[in-house]
């Protein structure tokens, strides 16, 4: 693949350039974060050198939904037309490549409502941290407001971890789901696992076994504590989300081995309210920091984590044989309790 059609709505400005072997044969772009859509048409309509262009790469974020949806469908469309490839990245990632950065820097761009996206940088313009949104005052200071370009959208498809299928989108939907009022929280046992191994299959691509659930279970509590989260609004309570963490002893890390919520209650906050209570038990039992491990491709996960000030520390590539790479992910536990346990 030589020449590239890039497209990036992910901020208020349309942009569209035409990439060959690092070289902008053409760019353009429009403001206005209302006019996606009559833009694409603008500029693509006056376009040079898209007679020779063997594929397209888009910004799928992060950004917001609408804006990002007239982008990437009208890239996708092109591509079809052409019977050429479409290949996504992430425009935060293009921002960083369409700058020259002189040493390790956090890059942000406005997410609105008192929000930032951002992610941290080496020099390069790799990615090192993962994306979050958090409120503005807490963005650590770096690039701020600066948007992708053409180049930058071209260099970010040359990196495998730039590379994205699906939209990165960050921010809570408007209109979200009313939380549920009988749901409470309790410790697993043994007869919960009828439930929470449909729950596991139902989320996961490689589930964990009946066995391995067992073994978990067999540490407890002395090195496991394991939780769900049971709806009990109609006559039979049903479970809805488990979570367990395992540990060695004071000032040691706490690991979180899984936390999952069934995909009829995502969106309720359930997710949020075990990583809470994890937190608060990690204090309790007087821990250093959270550890984590999750799998590159899991989105709300890594949203949520990185939501609650857990930074990627490591990539272990290949973890998941078949799934691709494993991120690990951390929370530093600065002022622990003194206390040795806490109920559910």
């Amino acid at each position: 693949m030589k020449r590239a059609l890039t497209i990036d709505t992910s901020t208020a400005r349309t942009i569209v350039g035409v990439v060959e072997n690092e070289r902008v044969i053409w760019s353009d772009f429009v403001e206005g974060a209302t006019s996606h859509g009559g833009a694409l048409g603008e500029l693509i309509g006056k376009a040079q050198g898209l007679a020779d262009v063997d594929h397209v790469i888009v910004g799928m974020g992060p950004g917001p939904f609408t804006g990002l949806r007239v982008g990437i469908i009208f890239a996708q469309g092109f591509a079809k037309a052409r019977a050429i490839p479409c290949i996504g990245v992430v425009s935060l990632d293009a921002i960083a490549y369409s700058q020259e950065l002189s040493d390790e820097t956090v890059i942000s761009i406005d997410a609105r409502r008192k929000e930032r996206y951002w992610a941290r940088y080496e020099k390069s313009g790799a990615r090192i941290s993962e994306i979050s949104v958090s409120k503005s005052e807490l963005v650590p200071s770096g690039v701020d407001d600066q948007l992708p370009t053409p180049l930058g959208l071209a260099r970010a498809a040359n990196n495998d971890r730039s590379i994205r299928r699906e939209p990165l989108y960050l921010r809570k939907p408007d209109a979200a789901l009313a939380p549920l009022a009988n749901i409470h929280l309790r410790e697993l046992r043994f007869f919960d696992l009828g439930e929470i191994l449909a729950i596991e299959r139902e989320l996961f691509p490689d589930p964990w076994s009946l066995g391995q659930f067992k073994e978990e279970l067999s540490f407890s509590p002395r090195l496991r504590y394991y939780i769900v989260l049971e709806d009990r609004a109609g006559e039979t309570p049903r479970i809805a989300g488990f979570a367990g963490i395992a540990f060695t002893g004071p000032n040691e890390p706490v690991d979180i081995h899984t936390l999952a919520v069934a995909k009829e209650y995502q969106g309720r906050g359930l997710g949020q309210r075990m990583l809470d209570h994890l937190v608060e038990k990690a204090r309790a039992l007087s821990a250093s920091s959270i550890l984590l491990e999750v799998r590159d491709g899991n989105e709300p996960a890594r949203a949520l984590y990185a939501k609650n000030g857990f930074t990627e520390i490591s990539r272990r590539v290949g973890y998941y044989a078949r799934f691709g790479d494993a991120l690990v992910m951390e929370q530093k536990l600065d002022n622990p309790s003194t206390s040795s346990g806490g109920d559910a």
